[in-house]
């Protein structure tokens, strides 16, 4: 910590890791809770991203808390499985780190919005979700005794399909492309085809992926079918670029096995969370236990280019030309016999 930065409020840590816990446990929970419909399933889903988004960027904004402190705090973390409970604990914790960030903490002019700020709008996103969750009643005791602390309304049906023709699940992979170094443009055309999301590195890193093209499939209940697959690798051969799926939904047995022998990165709304852009899914768990056979990888088992064309120079599998594959999972790498006077691999072909 700087000297020009306040000091955390005392219990900060303890506050901040209750409340990641309770967002998981409801995350979680919804993943197995088969009581709610599509829609509210998919608005629930939305709500927590949107609340942890903030959540995110004010912890980024104030200094680390004190590593000590953490390690002595035995408290155990709470395993409710309660939407009610777990929502009331998502409020209390933000209202106290609205307060006391509020009280500790200076209206310091770097900040593009104070930390309390980003816990408010976060707040105004978790409570939406009583107007989802049908288990959980709409007024909020938490809030109650909040009259002061001031929330904008919430429209609980965030980027509903009937309002933004599929653009809210593109913008927020936009925002992530961005978070990762991208330069990214939306609702794009390859020649007569509509391209959702085409993205570029700012900083090349020589890699295939300095290039993505992205399809989004903000659906509700029909799953991706293969053709949505066969769709988004055209266009990524044709821009010589790697391909992105990003959906809310759930893809058939036959698209996911395409997506893994095709390189396709396969997101949903937890992977835009991440760090950084998630590699491609090339194995798969074992049906059984202690399964003693070579373990699949899409490489080995989805076979090869036809044997006419395969000892042809410049014929092998790699969406951006320059780069040949290395290993059994998805790395690349580029040929230097195919370069040219240009410093990037894939350049001029």
């Amino acid at each position: 910590m700087t000297s020009d930065e306040s000091p955390l409020p005392d219990e900060y840590d303890e506050h901040l890791r209750g409340l990641t816990e309770a967002i998981e446990s409801v995350r979680d929970t919804l993943k197995t809770d088969h009581t709610l419909t599509t829609d509210q399933q998919m608005f629930a889903r939305r709500l927590l991203y949107l609340a942890n988004e903030p959540i995110k960027e004010a912890k980024s904004l104030l200094p680390e808390p004190n590593q000590a402190d953490a390690a002595t705090d035995e408290r155990s973390s709470s395993s409710a499985s309660d939407y009610m409970e777990l929502v009331t604990q998502i409020e209390q914790a933000l209202c106290w780190l609205i307060r006391s960030l509020q009280a500790t903490q200076p209206a310091a002019h770097h900040y593009d919005e104070p930390p309390a700020e980003k816990f408010t709008t976060a707040l105004e996103y978790a409570t939406a979700l009583r107007d989802i969750l049908p288990s959980v009643p709409e007024d909020s005791p938490v809030l109650a005794d909040q009259a002061d602390l001031s929330l904008k309304e919430v429209d609980p049906h965030v980027g509903g399909r009937g309002d933004s023709d599929g653009r809210w699940l593109e913008y927020q992979l936009e925002r992530a492309l961005g978070r990762w170094g991208y330069r990214a443009d939306t609702r794009q055309h390859l020649f007569s085809l509509e391209v959702d999301i085409v993205a570029t590195r700012r900083e090349k890193q020589q890699e295939p992926s300095d290039w993505i093209v992205a399809q989004c499939k903000d659906w509700t209940s029909d799953p991706i079918t293969p053709a949505v697959l066969f769709r988004l690798c055209t266009v990524a051969f044709a821009c010589r670029a790697m391909p992105v799926l990003c959906h809310t939904t759930e893809l058939t047995p036959r698209a996911e096995q395409l997506a893994r022998e095709f390189e396709v990165r396969v997101l949903d709304l937890t992977d835009l969370e991440r760090a950084e852009l998630p590699t491609p899914q090339v194995a798969r768990p074992t049906a059984e236990f202690r399964e003693w056979q070579p373990q699949y990888r899409a490489r080995d088992d989805r076979g090869s280019i036809p044997w006419m064309f395969y000892n042809e120079p410049g014929k092998r599998f790699s969406y951006v030309p320059g780069f040949t594959l290395v290993g059994k999972d998805a790395d690349y790498e580029p040929i230097e016999s195919d370069r040219d006077d240009d410093t990037h691999p894939a350049a001029g072909h």
